[in-house]
Order: C-alpha cells, then structure tokens, then sequence
C-alpha cells in the first residue's frame, strides 16, 4: 500500500469537527441551524427544521470533501465515486463473511440484516402505537429527501473523507475504528440513541468504512445508510406530525 501525503493529515481536525457540528446542529442546538435560514421552507415547522438541518450540515460536507480533496487528489480520485459493487470482501469470520464473497453478496445481505434490526427498534422504541394525521401525509416523500442528503452527508464527513485521509497512512484497521467512532460517539445523543444506539452506529460506522475501501467507493455505504435513514425519518415523521 503506497504511502499518502501527511499533508493529508491536515483534515482530520477539521473532520472531526465536521462531526461535532452534526451533533451540535442535530441534538444540542437544533434551532441554530434554521437560524441561518430563516425562512420557511415547506410551511410546516418539523419538517422545515430538518430541512434546514440537512442543508447547513450538507454544505460543511461539501467543504470536507473539497478540501480533503486538495490534501489528498490521488486517494479522492481512488474514493470518490460509487466504486465496485462486486469487488471481493475481506474475510470476517465473526460476522460469517468468507473469503469467496464478494460486496455483492455482503452489500445485499447487509443490507436486509441491518434494516430489520433498525426497523424492529424503531417500530418498539419510537413508532409503536403512532399514527399520523391524514392532513400530514403529504409531508411523507420527504422521508426520501432527507434519507437521501442524510446519508450522503454523514458518510461523506464520517467515512469517505476519513478513509481518503489516512488510507496508505495507518492500516485500514484504523480507518475503520475510526470511523466507528465518529460516527458511534454522536449516535449516543441520536435516533437510535443511548449506549445501544451508540453501539448499533459504531458497528454500521465500521462494516460502512470496510466497504468504502474494498470497493474503493461508497455506493455500498450510502444505500446501506439510506435504508436505515428512511426508516428513522419515517419513524421521526409518525412521531412528529
């Protein structure tokens, strides 16, 4: 594995706090996002509120990624794009992955797997016994919108520009411990939170980053956040309107 540029390392400060002001926007401070908006968006407070959420936090992404990308043009150019969705898979003999396996295969059984497990915890911890109110319903496609920038952001802040970063600086280990960690930490204060939602999004955080540099891309790792997104929207919705 040919070595990176330490400049590189440059980004991970500003990564890190990338994350901290998803928490900060997200859970501590919630109003300050739409503050920078100010305005309404589709009249309706909740969904505004979250709207305004994504495009504050889709921006400091975008300003990752751009400058991760200055540090480091060889490794983006080697990430930034969907990837192979069939490249093999390193084997992990805890979790049943076999040496023949390839993301393919990984990607869509994962995919099912943690979906259910997402949606059993939301449908027992959030949405059980909810039910909204028909002139809400029009609100529901914006499940998907969110879903989609939602996903988007959070891997590209906590996964993508982090393996571009590091990767031929420390061993792919590392990556992906670290990424569990940027992205498990916040979780605590999230949906699903407390110490078990924690541990579900650092397991994510990890099998996400794994898949980022197998495949060399993220397709992987933004379907299979977006399919836990719009579960948690729609139960964030059921909850809200």
């Amino acid at each position: 594995m040919k070595s990176a540029s330490k400049l590189s390392l440059l980004a991970l400060p500003f990564i890190v706090l990338a994350t901290l002001s998803l928490l900060y926007f997200g859970a501590l401070a919630p109003e300050a996002a739409a503050s920078i908006f100010k305005t309404s968006i589709v009249g309706n407070a909740f969904v505004d509120s979250k709207l305004n959420y994504q495009f504050v936090t889709l921006v400091i992404a975008v300003l990752v990624l751009a400058l991760t990308y200055f540090l480091t043009p060889k490794n983006a150019k080697r990430f930034y794009q969907l990837g192979d969705i069939s490249a093999p898979s390193e084997p992990v003999k805890w979790l049943g992955i076999k040496p023949s396996d390839t993301w393919k295969t990984v990607g869509i059984n994962f995919a099912v797997i943690v979906s259910l497990i997402t949606g059993i915890f939301i449908y027992l911890n959030v949405i059980r016994g909810q039910s909204i109110a028909n002139e809400h319903v029009r609100y529901l496609p914006f499940v998907l919108v969110l879903a989609v920038m939602n996903s988007f952001t959070e891997e590209s802040i906590t996964r993508l520009s982090l393996a571009t970063a590091l990767y031929g600086l420390v061993p792919v280990s590392v990556i992906h411990i670290g990424s569990a960690l940027l992205f498990g930490i916040p979780h605590y204060f999230g949906v699903p939170g407390g110490i078990l939602g924690a541990l579900m999004a650092g397991f994510l955080g990890w099998l996400l980053s794994k898949s980022i540099v197998e495949t060399r891309g993220m397709f992987w790792a933004w379907l299979i956040h977006f399919l836990q997104d719009v579960i948690i929207f729609f139960g964030l919705f059921l909850l809200a309107l």
